[in-house]
């Protein structure tokens, strides 16, 4: 892990376990919300196999993204809330086999079931900051390899990982709330299998985005 996502894992996780037993006084009930912002991920390697007759290591370059979401949830009459969430979310790429043959083009994209846990603090007269953590399914991942010649698409599903995050909501009345929220992501030792006729496999491939992201929250 890079230690700009160390830091931004610890400044999450430190105020979630120290302030996990702060009591807010809010209403109970569901929500729904949705949410969409900048997805970062590291250039990663991974084992190339079986793919243009050579094995070996894929380098991957990524580059900036995006992830868009929706979620409901049910938020207790006390700090406490649990959400199940939804998000679809792609990065550019560009990928140079073992082989040296570069791929300038295409996606490394994934879409996500998230159930999530928030810890509401303190609240400060519209603005209330909150830190949570949840565990994630990978309902499918590809990457896509693109040149001129065509296309090379591998993908995969059934991955578990897990994600920690922080974030403020602004409240503009009782239901409506706008919120900015940080999150960091990992999902480790992916395989991907080839589809139609791309050959071979990717296997050990990490994705571990970090976003900011926006979004509009309702409370019923």
């Amino acid at each position: 892990m890079s230690s700009a996502k160390t830091f931004c894992v610890m400044a999450i996780a430190v105020p979630l376990a120290a302030l996990a037993h702060t009591t807010v006084s809010a209403e109970e009930g569901w929500f729904v919300r949705a949410y969409g912002g900048i997805s970062e991920l590291s250039d990663i390697d991974g084992d190339a196999i079986g793919i243009d007759g050579v094995d070996g290591k894929a380098d991957i370059a990524l580059d900036t993204g995006f992830n868009a979401g929706l979620g409901a949830g049910y938020r207790f009459g006390n700090n406490w809330a649990a959400e199940l969430a939804w998000e679809f979310r792609s990065n550019d790429n560009e990928v140079e086999l073992p082989s040296g043959a570069v791929y300038d083009d295409g996606n490394y994209a994934s879409s996500t079931l998230f159930l999530n846990g928030y810890c509401h603090l303190a609240r400060s007269g519209p603005w209330e900051p909150y830190v949570g953590a949840g565990v994630g399914w990978l309902q499918e991942v590809d990457i896509d390899l693109e040149d001129a010649s065509g296309e090379l698409s591998y993908s995969g599903d059934g991955d578990i990982g897990f994600q920690v995050f922080g974030g403020v909501n602004y409240h503009f009345n009782e239901a409506w709330a706008a919120n900015a929220e940080i999150r960091y992501s990992m999902f480790s030792g992916l395989d991907l299998e080839g589809e139609s006729d791309a050959p071979g496999e990717l296997q050990s491939l990490d994705y571990e985005p970090l976003t900011i992201q926006f979004g509009i929250h309702y409370a019923f």
